[in-house]
């Protein structure tokens, strides 16, 4: 046999496709907050059967996404100022913790991530490519609880806090003098991980999901 042969990829699960769907679709605000969504709507829209449906209103609940009511039906996630708190003070332990792991066990890997990143969020801001610049700041934030390498810390991030918080810098991150604010934190915190300040960087990181608590807090939620 001359040549390596490759393994047959087996088609993914619909349960699967349509759990990142419909996770996908409420990020980018293709349902309001607050807006109920039935089995049937998603049925007839995604062309799928309900059993899928059912199964990704299990896991979206889960994470926070969804709110099941029973006798009332099901709604898209939108939190009051108390629970906005709530989220951030668990998003400021979790994210705080990451970033001293991060710093102690994978400061050379964390600094390659966010000084890449870093550059493509100010292209994506250059050419005002707001989805683009949304989905890099929660590639941002991801990269500290990813070079933790904190296995449960990093699932419950991902599983309580990740999702809410894209879903709402992509509703409510859309003035320009917020924009240019959130790229300066990020920068400070560049400095601070690429010069291995831990005291700075989690002092910053502290500053920054306040600062996120405070504007979305405006914002009507």
């Amino acid at each position: 046999m001359n040549r390596a042969i490759s393994k047959i990829e087996r088609p993914r699960p619909v349960s699967e496709l349509v759990l990142e769907r419909l996770r996908l679709d409420i990020i980018e605000n293709r349902f309001a907050l607050g807006e109920k969504i039935s089995e049937t709507q998603l049925s007839e829209l995604y062309g799928v059967t309900k059993a899928p449906i059912r199964s990704a209103y299990i896991r979206l609940e889960g994470e926070g996404l969804i709110e099941i009511r029973p006798q009332n039906g099901t709604f898209v996630f939108r939190p009051t100022a108390d629970e906005l708190r709530a989220l951030c003070e668990l998003r400021t332990a979790l994210e705080v913790e990451a970033m001293a792991l991060a710093l102690e066990r994978d400061p050379e890997g964390l600094a390659a991530d966010i000084q890449r990143i870093l550059v493509a969020m100010h292209e994506a801001l250059k050419v005002r490519a707001r989805e683009v610049y949304q989905g890099l700041d929660t590639e941002f934030h991801l990269s500290i609880i990813g070079r933790a390498k904190s296995a449960l810390l990093e699932q419950t991030y991902l599983s309580q806090v990740n999702s809410r918080f894209a879903a709402l810098r992509f509703r409510f991150s859309l003035d320009k003098a917020h924009n240019a604010n959130s790229i300066s934190e990020h920068e400070a915190l560049r400095r601070a991980i690429m010069a291995r300040d831990r005291d700075g960087a989690i002092a910053l990181l502290r500053a920054h999901i306040a600062h996120t608590e405070r504007y979305y807090s405006t914002m009507a939620i």
